[in-house]
């Protein structure tokens, strides 16, 4: 083929890119093309960073980060390292090193909208400039509150769903990694807390906690931080939780700001021979209905039981009673 036909028309093609292949399988026309153009694996990730480049969120992002400005030539600047993580986590990374590998990606800056992707390294000191948890709570603040700013109000409210979770790292070797109970036994790992609006199913708060932390630690100051956070035209219908979060400062912080809440409470045999103390448990043994429910009364006795609560209803897939407050 000589270089005429390589060069010809108005779009001629490159010297190093072969030209068209055409050529007939089974009755039908196959047209193979080449081109010079760069490509990526990662380009259906294009459409993530147009969404969010228009939204505004890099921006806030940008003026939310504690890093100062760096001073060298060749320098990035914190939000580049911060999108370029983020583009890593869209990619499946799970090390600092996986980030690392888009590098060699020639399309990934110009998608991402950054300089660079950051190296390892570069990654490991930006992660080290989040020191002290108020600083982190005023960069994440603002941004849980810039997610729940753009949702619509309900004329019912929202429903809060309170839980925490246990993320497992093998090595143990993370910051804030200590031996914590897991579904796999006891295991080097963090206990994050965090509150999910159940009908948008949007994480309107996160805490990540050490693996030996209890469920509820720190649990009334994360709400009341939640709360605070809050648009004004967002209102909590209920706030549901489980066993984890039966503790009295909390329930009563609800019932002084006069919130709904579910919570579920294991029937312990204390709590069992206290409801026995008032005759209330007679019906329920007898019938043998696993689904009945147990009434409390009187004052003194709902203030006693864990949940603070003036009726309870057995929730057999859970395996565990679910006590309501009625408001």
């Amino acid at each position: 083929m000589n270089k005429t036909d390589q060069s010809a028309g108005t779009s001629p093609t490159h010297q190093t890119v072969a030209p068209r292949i055409e050529f007939e399988s089974a009755n039908k026309s196959i047209q193979i093309e080449f081109t010079d153009q760069k490509l990526s694996p990662h380009a259906g990730t294009a459409t993530f960073w147009s969404f969010v480049h228009g939204s505004g969120w890099t921006a806030l992002l940008g003026k939310c980060l504690p890093h100062p400005l760096p001073k060298s030539n060749n320098h990035l600047k914190p939000l580049c390292k911060a999108l370029g993580f983020v583009q890593g986590l869209l990619c499946g990374a799970k090390k600092l090193t996986h980030v690392a590998y888009l590098r060699r990606d020639p399309m990934m800056p110009e998608m991402v909208g950054i300089k660079r992707v950051p190296s390892q390294s570069v990654l490991t000191r930006f992660f080290q400039g989040f020191s002290s948890a108020g600083g982190n709570l005023s960069c994440f603040r603002r941004l849980f509150g810039w997610c729940l700013e753009r949702l619509p109000s309900r004329p019912g409210g929202y429903a809060l769903d309170l839980d925490s979770t246990r993320l497992l790292h093998e090595d143990g070797h993370q910051e804030g990694v200590e031996v914590g109970y897991t579904r796999v036994g006891t295991k080097p790992c963090l206990h994050p807390l965090l509150a999910v609006l159940s009908e948008v199913r949007l994480v309107a708060s996160f805490w990540l906690r050490p693996g030996n932390s209890s469920c509820a630690n720190n649990v009334v100051s994360f709400f009341l931080g939640l709360r605070e956070n809050l648009p004004h035209h967002l209102h909590l219908r209920v706030v549901r939780a489980d066993s984890g979060f039966c503790i009295g400062g909390l329930l009563m912080l609800w019932e002084t700001l006069k919130l709904k809440f579910v919570v579920a409470a294991r029937l312990t045999r204390p709590l069992q021979g206290l409801i026995k103390k008032r005759n209330l448990l007679a019906g329920y043994r007898n019938r043998g209905d696993r689904s009945s429910r147990v009434r409390l009364s009187g004052g003194r006795l709902a203030r006693q039981c864990p949940a603070h609560c003036a009726s309870a209803s057995h929730d057999r897939q859970a395996g565990s009673n679910r006590w309501k407050n009625v408001v």
